[in-house]
């Protein structure tokens, strides 16, 4: 699903209005798959957004892309219980709106949450398409987002073990 023009508006306006200094890319793709590549910046990191319920609230965590969230550390650092959920979930909180969901908080009214790996001088990401991205500049990101900074993310997983 292509998201609809107001919703790239929408982070359009809200960065404009906060000084922001970013670009946005979006890319005419008439098929669903391969998605887009698109050529991450010098000193840039392409990152994924996950939604999770922090004692039952929705908070935006935004992880370096490959890797994943640690629940019950985060759920330590937050002081409350943490679910992570996704679309197909019927506590899901952003139904109507299409994944890949961007880390901007301010723009869905919720806290942002990002991983300490997450420090770039140009965070990347995607918005609402896998075929939309978004470049800002990680001091802006901070400045616009004021996201709470921990570490919470864990990158692949460990091997399993073999039968001696």
């Amino acid at each position: 699903m292509h998201p609809s023009p107001s919703m790239l508006d929408t982070i359009v306006r809200y960065l404009q209005r906060q000084g922001a200094a970013f670009r946005l890319f979006s890319y005419a793709s008439p098929e669903p798959l391969p998605a887009v590549a698109h050529a991450i910046p010098v000193r840039g990191q392409l990152v994924d957004t996950k939604v999770v319920l922090a004692g039952g609230a929705p908070v935006l965590a935004c992880v370096p892309v490959g890797t994943s969230i640690q629940v019950p550390l985060l759920a330590r650092v937050l002081g409350t219980s943490v679910l992570e959920v996704t679309p197909a979930d019927d506590a899901y909180p952003f139904p109507e709106l299409p994944a890949p969901i961007p880390p901007l908080g301010g723009v869905l009214g919720v806290p942002t949450v990002v991983d300490e790996r997450v420090a770039p001088a140009v965070l990347v990401f995607r918005a609402f398409s896998l075929n939309d991205y978004v470049e800002i500049i990680y001091d802006d990101f901070e400045r616009v987002e004021r996201p709470r900074v921990e570490s919470f993310a864990i990158a692949g997983e460990l091997a399993q073990a073999s039968a001696l």
